[in-house]
């Protein structure tokens, strides 16, 4: 990196990013500068081209601050922080907070971030753009109190030009964001409140390819190649010797300036080995954008999948008069999905079954402001239970994607969760929603922006199969609904004619009547048992050319089977795989308690059923069926995976595998042998609790697969410090997930164990401390914390190399300590 370069990222006291819609078809026309005084083409020392992490050193204060996007505004008394932040997880969970039992009862009300930086003289000329990630929501964002734009929908990516109104000179410039939250309830679960994603910012030359205008795709497959296509744009603003143009009446009387100039595109292997390249040249007037469009050929191409998530680096480079001005790089797959209404989903020719779960946006104790490492150790517990695919609820973070990439999982892009009706007939003429103040009072001036932001930024992503363009909108009932649904469905085959539409459709048999689920690429049913005793075997009867896709499920034996049994269905999305924040019923529940995995990412006794249904790894698991507890619908069986009952609380044990057999032992004594059957997946105890050990063992022939024991716990006496995470690298750049447990004198979990835990660590920070109980109050931020079930999960970020202590105290129990080395 040449000097002036360092020079200028080291004066950024800022370190973020750009806007998406801010660039107009006027935009330079409309520039005041009669001659640009930069020299990027002279010198190629003096081109600039970066991307900046701008996530730190923002000042905060909650409430109202008027004034404040004023750059004289005092703020020295306000709090310095980084971003992604979450204000909302920080409060205090109460009956009387308005987000209510959708918001998880957690405070929201309105924020301001202020963040002051100084540019070096060499971004003097350049193009300066910031972007967000996200920001939930309603934000208003300004630079040197010169207000930029206002951007409601809190899901969505977007970025503005700051190019116009910066100084220079040593001057400070201050950007000012007023995110406003205080109007609830404005969402059906916990949405977190602040700029709760990244925040980057971009420095180019006045010649740069337009933000998402890049899209890869792969168009064809054989059985050596691939062809893959590229298209881009490229925005030429002003060159150094470019007349002002302002009030010319005439577009003759400019005189333009013309360069010569390349784009060169590149694809590269995980081993750095250049697979595939290509090029073209032309001339680059000032003042005007240019479509390009290129095509590769790939010999013997590693092709993406859920099991072999493969990726290559896409390179675009911009050259005017022979110097790269311009670079974007992005991590692409190689892969064609099919669909159709007799084998369902094809990924590369081969037929798959989408097993996936429903996920919202939060993790506990981080809120929405949710670290990379954060999903992808959430993601590797769902990969470990043979779940290949995800369904998102709103825009999600794109780190979040990344993570989807990078381990294999088809994931379902979802845009919204309303359009403009509410669920009754008749009640207003004028747009309504699910809730007062929802979606419906955006989406007639902002759908098609929303939309089009969302598969600009995702369609790169080999992860992303389907696009979502509405979950249970009420007008699947309405003669009009389909209307609306062809709109959005056209919008995003404008943006991207590669990825079919869907919507999770609720009332499906309204929609049969109403023309909506022949209106959307593939029919996407909600919870199809509510009407379809067989689920989808009438529907495929009654509407054969359908392609069908459970959208949304409940987690039951007869979801699976249906799913299983008719290779016709695309796949289906159980919900819910985590628990999440918000939707909790009633008081004193803070959140969703019938997922897979619970709020602190501890796996529940269902987990394991679904775990034999999905994985293709021999497995076997022993639970304990609770006596007399009804079931319910998003909980079929009330179960715990310990060994300290009472045999009035038990009714059965189960053994849940995916082998042909099990044998149960208690203490050692066979309880015999059990063929599984297939379509139950689980061998079925009736056992009389007595202390000791129950020994599960799965058999495929002779030979013993997997085995599974769980022993009773005595009285708690230490506490014991676990890595949760089973390919640990203990390096600096990975956050390390640790299990604190109180246990009995042997090291067995005491699993109805509540004590207080007190948290310390050296040599790293602790960034979320996490339990499971769906009914606790206590503050997230905070390095105490009761355990639920025996246990907490703490996540530590490590201040860098050397070691690392963490250590865990109660009272009356030996501390529990983990050390590390990190490397």
């Amino acid at each position: 990196m040449n000097f002036r370069i360092l020079k200028l990222i080291i004066a950024l006291s800022l370190f973020t990013t750009v806007s998406l819609w801010a660039q107009t078809e006027d935009e330079n026309i409309l520039r005041e500068i009669k001659k640009m005084t930069y020299a990027g083409f002279e010198t190629a020392e003096r081109i600039v081209d970066t991307k900046l992490d701008f996530n730190h050193n923002w000042k905060f204060k909650l409430g109202e601050n008027i004034g404040f996007e004023n750059p004289e505004f005092d703020d020295s008394d306000w709090r310095v922080l980084s971003v992604p932040h979450d204000w909302s997880v920080e409060g205090k969970c109460e009956e009387d907070n308005p987000s209510g039992i959708r918001g998880g009862f957690y405070p929201m009300g309105k924020g301001h971030y202020r963040k002051t930086f100084v540019l070096d003289e060499t971004a003097k000329g350049k193009r300066v753009k910031i972007r967000f990630d996200g920001v939930y929501m309603n934000s208003t964002v300004w630079l040197n109190g010169m207000m930029l734009g206002n951007y409601p929908y809190g899901f969505t990516t977007f970025e503005y030009d700051l190019s116009q109104y910066l100084n220079y000179d040593g001057k400070e410039n201050v950007i000012a964001v007023e995110v406003d939250n205080s109007v609830q309830p404005n969402c059906r679960w916990y949405t977190g409140s602040g700029i709760n994603r990244n925040v980057h910012l971009y420095i180019t030359e006045q010649q740069h390819f337009q933000s998402f205008e890049t899209f890869f795709r792969t168009v064809s497959l054989d059985e050596n190649t691939a062809k893959v296509k590229v298209d881009c744009r490229v925005v030429s603003n002003n060159y150094p010797e470019s007349e002002r143009i302002k009030f010319q009446l005439l577009p003759t009387e400019p005189t333009y300036v013309k360069k010569d100039a390349k784009v060169e595109v590149s694809l590269k292997n995980a081993t750095g080995e250049i697979v595939a390249k290509t090029s073209t040249e032309f001339r680059l007037r000032d003042y005007e954008e240019k479509d390009l469009n290129f095509e590769m050929t790939v010999q013997n191409p590693e092709l993406w999948s859920d099991k072999t998530p493969t990726l290559y680096d896409l390179k675009l480079q911009l050259l005017v008069e022979g110097k790269v001005v311009n670079t974007e790089n992005h991590k692409v797959g190689i892969r064609v999905i099919e669909f159709n209404n007799t084998q369902g989903m094809l990924v590369n020719g081969e037929k798959v079954i989408a097993k996936g779960v429903c996920l919202h946006k939060d993790a506990a104790s981080f809120g929405t402001a949710v670290p990379k490492d954060v999903w992808r150790f959430r993601l590797e517990k769902l990969k470990r239970m043979g779940c290949n695919a995800i369904r998102t609820h709103g825009p999600v973070d794109p780190v979040f994607i990344e993570v989807c990439d990078e381990l294999g999982f088809y994931m379902m892009s979802e845009a919204f969760d309303e359009w403009e009706k509410t669920w009754e007939f008749g009640l207003s003429e004028s747009p309504s929603g699910k809730l007062p103040y929802t979606y419906h009072k955006y989406f007639n001036q902002w759908a098609e922006t929303d939309l089009k932001a969302m598969i600009k930024r995702d369609r790169n992503h080999p992860a992303v199969f389907i696009y979502s363009i509405g979950n249970e909108v009420p007008e699947q009932r309405y003669t009009k609904g389909p209307e609306t649904l062809v709109k959005l469905r056209d919008w995003a085959h404008e943006t991207d004619d590669t990825r079919p539409t869907t919507v999770g459709c609720d009332w499906s048999l309204w929609g049969n009547q109403t023309g909506f689920m022949d209106s959307m690429d593939i029919a996407g049913y909600n919870y199809p048992d509510r009407y379809y005793p067989n689920l989808y075997e009438e529907q495929h009867e009654q509407y054969p050319d359908r392609i069908l896709l459970g959208t949304e499920n409940y987690i039951t034996l007869k979801n699976w089977l249906a799913l299983r049994d008719n290779e016709y269905v695309v796949g289906m999305f159980l919900w819910v795989g985590i628990d999440y924040l918000g939707e909790s019923h009633r008081w004193p529940r803070r959140s969703w308690e019938w997922g897979l995995i619970d709020l602190a990412t501890f796996e529940k006794s269902m987990y394991y059923y679904w775990q034999a249904f999905w994985s293709e790894e021999p497995m076997v698991h022993t639970a304990v069926l609770l006596k007399d507890v009804e079931p319910y619908k998003w909980r079929p069986y009330d179960m715990r995976s310990h060994w300290n009952f009472e045999n009035k609380d038990m009714d059965t044990v189960f053994v849940f595998s995916n082998q042909p057999e099990v044998e149960l032992f208690q203490n050692g004594k066979s309880l015999g042998r059990q063929k599984v059957d297939p379509d139950t997946y689980k061998g079925i105890y009736v056992v009389d609790f007595k202390k000791g050990k129950l020994e599960s063992k799965a058999y495929n022939g002779k030979k013993v697969v997997a085995t599974h024991t769980i022993e009773t716990a005595g009285e708690a006496a230490q506490l014991g410090i676990k890595n949760q995470r089973e390919n640990a690298k203990f390096n600096e750049d990975e956050l390390l997930f640790l299990t604190a447990e109180v246990q009995d004198k042997k090291g067995i979990r005491t699993p109805y164990a509540t004590n207080e835990i007190t948290v310390s660590v050296e040599g790293g920070e602790l960034i979320g401390l996490d339990s499971g109980d769906q009914f606790s109050h206590e503050l997230f931020k905070q390095n105490v914390r009761k355990a639920h079930e025996g246990q907490l999960l703490l996540t530590v970020k490590p201040s860098g190399k050397g070691e690392l202590k963490v250590r865990c105290s109660a009272d009356g129990l030996q501390d529990g300590v983990f050390a590390v080395k990190i490397e």
